[in-house]
């Protein structure tokens, strides 16, 4: 792509007295006015746009990339931006007819020496705001950390202070705020050396007292700091880095369940480990299209040319994968990734040395250099070598990009056509410059098509424990891809089943409850029209993609095997009594506190048949186990998912069915069942109850963890 130089509004300014800016910017807030300053043209080699001076504040875009100074709202890009003349930060609204800042003239904080992370979800904008203390210095008290409130009226494009609350009481080195789906905000700093956390009430308002993450892989070295980010479903997840010196060095990872209490975190993983794989600057994207992907830009402190310096970290939603954005060679620092959803691709931005035909062109130097993209796309993640200047200022040096924590171009983030916008500072000058790319998911106007579905269309003789699947021709808005636009019916009845979206793979795939019926026709529909799925611009499927097929026959005598969902699951604690935990996604068997998993099955189209055996599948979460769990019989059926706690819990048998442990993390594991003590239970409810008499407690994951990870009882019977 060719990258224009711009000649209009807020380009290049040398020769400008300075004062009389600051003179005409009082006058004309003074009267009510906007700041438009004088057009002046491009230096040879510029990239990108000079605009507004910083005066009166240094590094105000941040100095590590947790924080983010940029949002999309109501169809316009906007920023939190320093204003020399009133000397405070305020809100800005982005021009892209004449790529130029608007001052809205409301103020967001008033202290000069400040860092901010900016986050709208949709109906509020949330400033979060910090003194900051240089990198390797410890924490300082007495400095509050404060988060304002604004309201937005679409009506006047204007936003209004809601409320303004004190975070905790310290100057530190990088602060990360984000939201999770009960309405509590949440942040997250380092402070005496330890990973340190704070959450609001569900008002998103009341701030709590700050508390250190409870594991012991939270104790950090001074140089370390954290991020946040809120992914799906329904869970907080936490990263920071350890640079102690020894092997358990590296980028860790931590996870909360929404609503659980606030010192309830899985322990520690590592993204990556090892001497100097990790440094203090990462940056966290979640792509909400899927069920857990999240993606984290990160530096290592490697030396050697060959090493990577900065890398993209992956999560599938169960382990990490590194990919080496850029080597200790190529001299990259401080990088960004974005999410372009229209495009299915990870943008990621960094600062590497200038181009040639610049001053100081290709000195690789900590102060700075131009910003240049690197991409690749989601489906196969690699990046090359190659990339791509966005914003060069030929005579200094430009640092510390910065953009939104929104995904772009994304229908259901309702950042639609919002295109790029990057925000970068030159610190010699004290000037911002950005980067705009109108570019956007409303160039797809092409409707997508179902190009595959399993079992294929007339097909005979399918498993009954097959799901059903579509594919499609693009990458499609999974929060429209649900169970009511993939349907599977037995004739007038509707089959109930789980839907989930596959972005790597562009696949939905219904998963029935419970086994189908032998030799029975089915017939799957994928609905199209306004109603029915989308693409990520918003194009729906054209009109209904409907099919049918037939399960294999099941012969007299023969045995069939079923596969069965739990249909209710959940665990309890001594140590919250009355809490139910029914909605998380994670399922516990401890000693220590005593903490017990239930599970309930569904047996009631088994009645009559012979069983022969029966076998629990089960997938560990985070946290593994070296101790042994007992599967045993609950007599008692009447318990619910959204209502069991430890004290209403109905009694496990005496009698072990089977035994698993010990266990290694985020692993699969089938745990053959004894046939005598299940065969009474064939044509009803089935519960059971897991327990250990080991300390070293199970973490495992529940049905809302997703179709693939849920608790499964695979059963053969004969007739």
């Amino acid at each position: 792509m060719t990258i224009p130089m711009h000649t209009g509004v807020q380009a290049r300014r040398k020769t400008r007295n300075p004062w009389l800016h600051v003179l005409l910017a009082a006058l004309l807030l003074a009267t009510g006015g906007l700041v438009v300053p004088l057009p002046a043209s491009a230096a040879v080699g510029d990239v990108g746009v000079e605009g507004l001076s910083h005066s009166g504040t240094g590094t105000p875009t941040g100095t590590k990339r947790q924080t983010n100074a940029l949002w999309f709202n109501d169809g316009l890009w906007w920023g939190n931006l320093w204003d020399t003349a009133s000397q405070d930060f305020h809100i800005f609204r982005f021009n892209s007819a004449t790529s130029s800042w608007v001052n809205t003239g409301v103020t967001t904080e008033t202290q000069s020496s400040t860092h901010h992370d900016v986050l709208w979800d949709g109906t509020t904008l949330f400033v979060a705001s910090y003194r900051f203390v240089n990198d390797g210095l410890p924490a300082e008290a007495n400095f509050p950390s404060m988060m304002r409130r604004y309201s937005y009226n679409s009506s006047t494009k204007t936003y209004s202070l809601l409320s303004s609350t004190r975070i905790h009481n310290n100057k530190v080195e990088t602060m990360s705020i984000d939201k999770d789906s009960t309405g509590r905000v949440w942040a997250t700093w380092q402070q005496g050396n330890r990973i340190f956390l704070n959450v609001t009430g569900t008002d998103g308002t009341t701030w709590g007292t700050p508390f250190a993450h409870p594991a012991s892989l939270g104790n950090v070295s001074v140089d370390d700091n954290s991020a946040l980010i809120a992914f799906g479903p329904g869970k907080m997840g936490l990263m920071w880095s350890r640079q102690v010196g020894d092997a358990t060095d590296g980028m860790y990872w931590s996870s909360h369940v929404d609503g659980a209490s606030s010192t309830t975190w899985t322990t520690p993983v590592a993204a990556v480990s090892g001497q100097r794989s990790g440094d203090d600057h990462m940056n966290l994207k979640w792509l909400d299209s899927s069920s857990g992907q999240v993606f984290a830009a990160i530096k290592t402190s490697f030396t050697s040319a060959s090493q990577p310096l900065i890398q993209l970290l992956a999560f599938n939603g169960t382990a990490w994968s590194a990919h080496t954005i850029a080597t200790v060679a190529e001299c990259p620092n401080r990088v960004v990734v974005m999410i372009d959803e229209s495009t299915q691709r990870l943008r990621t931005f960094a600062t590497y040395p200038k181009p040639s035909g610049t001053t100081n062109a290709g000195v690789c130097t900590s102060s700075g250099g131009a910003i240049y993209e690197k991409s690749a796309p989601l489906s196969n993640i690699s990046f090359s070598t190659a990339k791509t200047a966005r914003i060069v200022d030929a005579d200094q040096y430009v640092h510390n990009v910065t953009s939104t924590k929104q995904n772009l171009n994304s229908a259901a983030r309702r950042t639609a056509n919002s295109g790029l916008l990057l925000l970068a500072d030159v610190n010699a000058t004290s000037r911002y410059w950005h980067y705009y790319d109108p570019s956007g998911g409303g160039a797809d106007t092409t409707a997508p098509t179902v190009t595959g579905t399993a079992p294929a269309a007339g097909a005979t003789g399918a498993a009954v424990t097959a799901n059903v699947t579509g594919s499609f021709s693009e990458a499609m808005d999974a929060s429209t891809v649900t169970a009511g636009t993939f349907t599977l019916r037995d004739g007038a009845t509707t089959v109930p089943a789980a839907v989930t979206y596959s972005s790597t793979n562009r696949v939905a795939t219904l998963n029935p409850d419970a086994s189908l019926a032998a030799g029975r026709t089915y017939t799957a529909t994928i609905r199209g029209g306004s109603s029915g799925v989308k693409d990520v611009a918003g194009n729906a499927l054209a009109s209904d993609r409907t099919w049918t097929f037939t399960t294999a026959a099941v012969g007299g005598g023969t045995s069939e095997t079923v596969t069965l969902t739990a249909t209710a699951d959940s665990y309890v604690s001594s140590g919250a009594t009355g809490t139910n935990f029914g909605s998380g996604t994670t399922l516990v068997a401890d000693n220590s506190p005593v903490e017990t998993t239930y599970l309930k099955f569904d047996l009631s189209a088994y009645a009559g048949r012979t069983l022969q055996s029966a076998t629990l599948q089960l997938r560990s979460a985070g946290n593994a186990s070296t101790g042994r769990q007992a599967v045993k019989l609950v007599a008692s059926d009447s318990w619910t998912e959204g209502g069991i706690t430890y004290s209403t819990r109905p009694a496990l048998g005496a009698t072990t069915l089977g035994t698993l442990g010990p266990t290694a993390v985020n692993t699969s594991y089938s745990v053959p069942l004894t046939v005598g003590g299940l065969a009474g239970e064939l044509g009803q409810q089935l519960s059971l109850g897991m327990d250990s008499s080991s300390a070293d407690g199970l973490d495992l994951n529940s049905r809302e963890a997703g179709s693939t990870a849920a608790p499964k009882l695979v059963l053969t019977m004969s007739q």
